[in-house]
Order: structure tokens, then sequence, then C-alpha cells
């Protein structure tokens, strides 16, 4: 009798001391998880807007064409050309992950040399990329990515893309559509012909 009370006290215990153990695995784990999670989320985040960006280029160089890409995860939204808003002619992407990247509110470039709201034809990309990360006030943070379409300038004349949007912001998929060429006389930073290349933009 004495036997299976030793027997059974003993699984007991070391049922015990094994869910201590996962315990105590989770909590010094938990953290390494996270970040491995985040940085999982921050990469496919970066991709998902860089390829957004590139295939908005390749179609205003073609002056035709269209496409389509899923949104990973979190939410898109438009401001078009000519709002009345800071962000106006910029994507905004924003993400939720339980790890900062950026500390403090900061700004940081993305492949882009620098953020200068009017860059020389030729030399400078014509989108500024940025990331910022912003506190929820509780456990999560959010990832803010910004892709802002600048304009390009020649000796005479001035060049952008100018973003049309049908739908404002979505979480599932965007469809962009080269839409038309515009050219406003002595509209341009230097004062020359501006020419904008119009797409329009359905998110949903």
């Amino acid at each position: 009798m004495k036997k299976a009370q030793t027997q059974t006290i003993s699984v007991v215990l070391m049922t015990g001391i094994i869910i201590s153990l996962a315990g105590a695995a989770y909590l010094w784990g938990k953290p390494l998880i996270e970040k491995r999670m985040t940085i999982s989320d921050f990469t496919n985040a970066l991709d998902f807007v860089l390829d957004l960006d590139k295939k908005i280029v390749d179609v205003v160089n073609s002056g035709s064409g269209s496409f389509e890409i899923d949104i990973p995860k979190g939410t898109l939204r438009v401001v078009p050309y000519g709002a009345n808003d800071p962000d106006n002619n910029s994507i905004i992407y924003e993400i939720l992950v339980s790890q900062p990247i950026a500390y403090n509110a900061s700004t940081i470039l993305i492949k882009t040399e620098s953020d200068d709201p009017v860059g020389m034809y030729g030399e400078a990309e014509p989108r500024i990329i940025t990331l910022s990360t912003l506190s929820t006030g509780g456990n999560l943070y959010q990832l803010r990515f910004k892709i802002h379409y600048r304009e390009l300038i020649t000796k005479t004349k001035g060049y952008r893309i100018a973003l049309d949007s049908v739908s404002k912001s979505g979480n599932k998929r965007i469809t962009v559509t080269f839409d038309k060429k515009e050219i406003q006389p002595l509209q341009a930073s230097n004062n020359g012909d501006l020419i904008l290349n119009y797409v329009k933009i359905t998110v949903i």
C-alpha cells in the first residue's frame, strides 16, 4: 500500500516538475518567439511594400496596364494626389506587431537616399519609402510604411506619379491601373511644365 502511495506521489511530483519546467521555458522563450514573429511580419510587409512600388513604377513607365496584389496583413489606405492632407499622394500600409522595430516614434528611410520633396530625374527615385513604429498603449506596436511619390525634375520639366483613389482603405487586395497622362503648364518646381502620370487605385 505504501509502495503504491509512493508511486502516486512520485507521479504527481514529476507532473508538477514537468509543468513548472514547461511554464518556465515558455516564459523564457516567449520574447524570442514574439521577436521572430515580428521579424517575419516585418519582412513580409517590407517585401509587399517594395513589390507594390516596383509594379506601380513599371505600369507608369509602360504607360498602360494594371495589376492586383493581395494585402498580406494589416490595412492599406491611399491619400490621393491633391488631397488636403500632409500625407497626400501616398500609400500608407499599417500592421500590428508585438515588438517595436524603431524606438521613440522615429522615422526610418527605406531604400531611399533622401526625403527631399523634389529629386533630379534620372538620379533620384520617384518615391520616398519610410517606416515608423508607434506604440498602441498596450502590448502591441503599429508599423507604418508610407510610399510617397514626389516630383522629379529635369532642367525644363517636372514629372510625378499621381495617385487617384477609387476606394481609400482596405485589408484584402489592391488593384492599380494606369489612368492617364496630364500636362500642367508651368506647374513644375523649376517653373516648367509638370507631367503627371495618374494611376487609379482600388483597395478592398
